[in-house]
């Protein structure tokens, strides 16, 4: 767009520095006042069809009514020449939680920060009866300035007439199962479960046990067996880890007898709990199930050639992270890394076995 159609504007420095792929929208930077905004406006293909304006004025008439820390504000709705409709946002001088993820960034400290305030955004969320349904890690800013939780995009929330326009395969990713299924209403455990992928991711990253527990909740593949909300994912988190190790132990003994007999009980319980943990993070994606199902028949019957039994679970791994880019991220090494870990002590198992 030329730089003379916007020289009419109340806004100054127009420049735009996103373009959704796969939906509908735009975000241009800009200044008034001197201070910096967002303008999140329709793509030009887009513009004037009754159906997006709709879909954007939607997300502006949910977004608006909102007012908390770590929510993204909107701050108006306006009509631009050469723009058409926008909605007016703050700006958020920061980067993404993906972002963070990639660059290695986490650390333990601001894994439960960050969860504690997302759980936060989320219950206030909940109690104006808003789901998000498109909670993903790019779609949570991190500010520089104190590294606060900043959540943004409502283009989904609360918005059932809507949901094939944000469909992509990366998102599909982190939506609870039940957001798949025709005809079946969601509810805030959809933001559950979508959370609760997330914090798998960094409990991958960071090898923590207790984020690890937190998840698999967060994540059944039954909303009624998840966390009822945030808050509980909050109070869940803030529990001494200390008080999960009982419940661990004891599961840890059943497999162990039923797996590995006497010897392989010892293995499990000399491993670092953080790595008996550490795969499956969330308990109810196909990958991990896959891979914990190969690794069990394994342990029965093991395979000559450990080259064979990593290519099943390489393959299993993928089906669980389908785009080049997820197999990029810290989660997939992280599973990955562990997968490894964990044939290797089959085979030393095996070989000292062997050797008695």
């Amino acid at each position: 767009m030329e730089e003379s159609s916007f020289s009419a504007l109340p806004f100054q420095g127009v420049q735009e520095f996103y373009t959704s792929d796969t939906g509908y929208t735009r975000l241009f930077r800009c200044e008034r006042y001197g201070r910096v905004h967002v303008l999140k406006t329709l793509k030009a293909m887009y513009r004037g069809s009754t159906f997006y304006e709709q879909a954007l004025h939607k997300e502006f008439s949910i977004s608006y009514l909102l007012e908390h820390p770590h929510i993204c504000r909107t701050l108006g709705w306006e009509e631009i020449p050469g723009l058409g409709h926008c909605i007016v946002l703050e700006y958020i001088d920061g980067y993404t939680l993906q972002d963070a993820l990639d660059g290695h960034r986490l650390t333990r400290e601001l894994a439960y920060k960050w969860i504690e305030e997302l759980c936060e955004a989320l219950q206030y969320l909940h109690s104006k009866q808003v789901i998000h349904r498109d909670l993903k890690p790019s779609n949570i800013l991190i500010t520089h300035n104190g590294h606060h939780v900043k959540l943004i995009d409502f283009s989904l929330s609360d918005c059932d007439d809507y949901d094939w326009l944000k469909q992509p395969a990366g998102t599909r990713y982190y939506l609870a199962p039940e957001a798949l299924q025709p005809g079946v209403k969601l509810d805030l455990r959809a933001d559950v479960y979508s959370l609760g992928i997330m914090i798998g991711e960094m409990a991958s990253f960071l090898q923590d046990a207790h984020l690890a527990a937190i998840s698999r909740r967060c994540t059944q593949r039954h909303r009624e067996r998840r966390y009822a909300s945030a808050q509980e994912v909050m109070a869940a988190l803030r529990m001494p880890p200390v008080r999960l190790w009982p419940k661990r132990i004891a599961l840890l003994f059943i497999s162990g007898v039923l797996a590995l007999g006497s010897y392989g009980l010892w293995s499990s319980f000399s491993r670092p709990v953080a790595e008996q943990s550490a795969l499956p993070a969330y308990g109810n994606l196909s990958g991990g199930m896959s891979c914990r199902r190969i690794l069990s028949e394994a342990r029965t019957q093991l395979p000559s050639d450990s080259v064979q039994l990593l290519h099943q679970l390489k393959e299993a791994l993928d089906q669980e992270y389908p785009l080049p880019s997820l197999r990029q991220g810290a989660a997939y090494r992280q599973h990955w890394n562990t997968l490894r870990q964990e044939v290797q002590s089959l085979y030393d198992l095996s070989s000292s076995s062997s050797s008695h």
